[in-house]
Parts: C-alpha cells; structure tokens; sequence
C-alpha cells in the first residue's frame, strides 16, 4: 500500500502528518493493484465522510440546502485533492453527478474503474452526511461492463446500469432544494468566501511556475517534493527545474510564495488560530511559523491581523 508514497503506517498514527494528491493516488494505484476484493474501492469510499475534506467540508456541511451543497461542491471541488472531476447535472428526471477520473500519470483500466466506484463511496458517504442515513441513489449508471476488475455491491443504489456510455450518480428530485439541519449561511459564507480568493489566486497560470502553483494548490499540500510534482505534470525534475530557471524561479520559491500568499488570507479573512494556520500549511510547529510569516512580512501573525488595512 505504501510503496512510492514516502510513508509508512507508522506516519498515519503521528500527529500533524500531511499527504499530497499524489501520494493519495499512488496508495490507491498500490492498493488497485493488488485486486484484493472488487467491491473494496466503494467500501473504502463510504468511510470517507464529509469529515475528511476540513474546511471545504465543513462549508458542505454548513450549506443551507442540498441544491447549495451540490453547487459549493462542484465550484470548489479542486480544492479537495479530488481523485474525480465532478460536474452536477439538473436535467429534469437526470438530475445528479456526472464522474470522470481525474487524469494521472498512473491511470489504467483497472484504475480507472476503481477510482469510480471510489467516488461513487464517496458520494453516498457525503450525500449521507448532509441529507441523513436514510439518503439512497435511486439509479447508478456506469460505463463499464460487468467484467470490470471492480463492482459496485448490489445495494449501492437502488438500480445499478452497466454499459451506459457514460458514469452518472442520480439523485432523486425530492432531495434537491431541501434544507439542511445543520445549515449555517453566515458560516457558510465565509468558508465560501476563502475558497474563492483560493481559486482566483492560480486562474489563468499558463507558465510552468503557474502549473507548479496550480498543482499544489490541488494536492492541498505544501510539503510535497518537486519529483512529486513534476511527475504529476508529466516530466523529470531535472526538466522542472530547468523550465522554473527560465522563469527566473524555483520550486522553494513557490511554495514559499504561496504559503506566504494563504497565511495572509488565513488571517485576513477566518477566524482561525494561528496553530491551526501553521498545521494547515504544513509547519510542524507554530513557532516555524511564526518565524517565516515575520521573514514575509516584517510583522508576526497577530500584529498584522491587528494591522489596520491587512
């Protein structure tokens, strides 16, 4: 499971250790491999609940109906190293999620297939989570036939297609537009809020260095390697840092800008300790943090959350 992760089990009971997309992807790719059981990529899917996904799950959580839920989640999605691309279909008696595997350098068939069903795990795990225990999909439709490597166990919904043309989780007209018994709109504004000036800070990149950014933006962690990222992108690391020399820059010098970049919203615009803004990118301890935030800014954390104008 952990071969080409840089982890160990060990790693997973400390407290404070972060994983990348990639390493997410390996470990699944490691664990597709091995065709333990074909029904195992939705069973680990359904214990991955809203939970799991920090402060882009609690906004879910606190979305005031399951219509806000769906949009904040398709908007937002690549802020949760997504291993799917998700896109909310509302056609009438169609209405539900359409799933693509997002693209990877370790994609085959049988993964493919796996990390499917893994969204589709997901997706009733989640969709549980906000609507209640009792939430079913009533048609499952997959573009695979039946000798897959990996199925989806009969009671995953309440009619399963094979062989569709396309991979669709539906949800039935009676769940869309209820409202939601944790919703929380003057919380769920804020988390929106955050997510957005995340997004807008790595639209429109088409440099190498912009791809860099984009990439770790959407692996949700700061403490990948660049031989991590460069073989998401495709390329050697030799080659990387070749391409961010041309650019005047290095892979140090993004992850500083951008963790520099999100401390400063951090503070700005949640209402979050600075512990937990250390942990969030990745500083083992708030004391390193404190001490990179005033090499950025001249000023430490909380001076510069009290600095009129910040």
């Amino acid at each position: 499971m952990f071969k080409d992760t840089g982890l160990s089990a060990e790693h997973l009971s400390r407290d404070g250790v972060r994983v990348s997309l990639y390493q997410i992807l390996r470990a699944f790719k490691n664990i597709s491999d091995q065709r333990w059981h074909p029904e195992l990529p939705y069973e680990i899917g359904r214990e991955l609940h809203v939970s799991a996904y920090g402060l882009y799950g609690y906004a879910v959580l606190c979305s005031e109906h399951t219509a806000d839920a769906a949009d904040f989640a398709q908007r937002f999605h690549q802020l949760a190293a997504p291993t799917a691309d998700i896109q909310a279909q509302y056609e009438p008696g169609h209405e539900g999620w359409d799933i693509a595997p997002i693209a990877n350098p370790l994609e085959d068939d049988a993964f493919r297939v796996f990390l499917i069903n893994l969204q589709i795990g997901i997706f009733t795990s989640v969709h549980r989570d906000i609507m209640g225990p009792e939430f079913t999909p009533h048609l499952i439709e997959l573009n695979y036939g039946p000798d897959a490597p990996y199925h989806l166990p009969k009671y995953a919904g309440a009619e399963l297609r094979l062989n569709s043309g396309r991979t669709r989780y539906h949800v039935h007209r009676d769940w869309i537009g209820r409202k939601l018994a944790l919703g929380n709109p003057i919380v769920f504004r804020e988390m929106a809020r955050i997510c957005e000036s995340e997004l807008h800070s790595f639209r429109g990149f088409r440099s190498a260095a912009g791809e860099v950014r984009n990439i770790l933006q959407q692996m949700a962690d700061l403490s990948v390697s660049m031989a991590q990222v460069a073989d998401v992108m495709g390329v050697t690391s030799r080659t990387l840092r070749r391409r961010l020399k041309r650019e005047s820059t290095t892979f140090s010098d993004i992850v500083n800008d951008l963790r520099a970049d999100q401390a400063r919203r951090y503070l700005r615009e949640a209402q979050m300790r600075v512990e937990d803004i250390a942990y969030v990118l990745g500083f083992s301890e708030s004391a390193s943090f404190v001490r990179a935030f005033k090499r950025w800014t001249g000023m430490t954390p909380n001076e510069y959350r009290l600095a009129p104008g910040c």
